[in-house]
């Protein structure tokens, strides 16, 4: 499991996730409506999430 890193960290690259599908997770930042959302996303698949532990 991810230890307590914040969602901008992972989003620079100081730790490296893998998803249950075997690809690594990235998060990437999204500006929708105004405001600035991080995505988290499998590289493999292509499905997102809001946070990357959803996609462990």
């Amino acid at each position: 499991m991810a230890g307590p890193i914040s969602k901008n960290a992972r989003r620079e690259g100081a730790q490296t996730l893998t998803s249950r599908w075997g690809g690594t997770i990235k998060m990437k930042s999204v500006f929708e409506k105004g405001k600035m959302k991080h995505v988290a996303y499998c590289e493999k698949t292509g499905n997102t999430a809001r946070k990357a532990k959803d996609l462990m």
